[in-house]
């Protein structure tokens, strides 16, 4: 008698991922006008104080390919910390606000001019100049929390898609640079009708 069952393939990719967390919350999204809830706030949040890929509530949001040569040592990739980051930020960012503070299109530098509505212009460049300052990762996300902290009093969103690439050039020279220079023209430029909000 043969046997007729046919061979096992490969599984195929499976179902396409989100390619990040907030964007199943946009108006494009699946969920079309829901905000995160509570709970997945407050597992991101424990980003802003553990190292990443050290906080197991958290490891189901993140979409960045594991280097396994890294792993095997405990370590995690720039890209991955710069993920872990940005989650973490999105989540104090987004605490407590009833409309969502992930807006594509409005950049960094951009949305931290809306903060002369309410604090000093002195004291907001000099958080800007701190920051552009950094040279790691680590030290950038430090003057970032402060800074989205301020923006999270007013409300201003920002586009996290983009942070996230801004973090993850921040450990290399050139990208960091470029980085730099996109946060200041958007910061210093003048415009008749300051496009901010959304």
């Amino acid at each position: 008698m043969t046997d007729t069952t046919p061979a096992p393939t490969a599984p195929g990719p499976g179902p396409k991922r989100r390619p990040w967390y907030w964007e199943d919350y946009t108006p494009q999204g699946t969920k079309a006008g829901e905000l995160p809830p509570g709970g997945d706030l407050a597992a991101l949040h424990l980003g802003l104080t553990l190292a990443a890929g050290t906080a197991p509530q958290m490891w189901r949001f993140y979409r960045t390919p594991v280097d396994g040569r890294l792993a095997g040592r405990g370590e995690v990739s720039d890209d991955q910390a710069a993920e872990h980051m940005t989650l973490a930020l999105f989540a104090m960012h987004q605490q407590s606000k009833t409309t969502l503070m992930h807006h594509s299109g409005i950049r960094f530098g951009t949305a931290v001019r809306a903060l002369h509505e309410r604090f000093s212009t002195e004291a907001v460049a000099s958080r800007m100049s701190a920051a552009a300052q950094a040279r790691s990762q680590n030290a950038v996300f430090f003057h970032l929390r402060g800074l989205l902290s301020q923006l999270s009093v007013i409300s201003q969103p920002i586009d996290y898609t983009q942070l996230l690439a801004d973090l993850k050039a921040w450990p290399w020279p050139d990208g960091r640079s470029r980085v730099i220079r996109s946060w200041g023209s958007d910061y210093h430029a003048y415009v008749k009708e300051d496009p901010v909000r959304p």
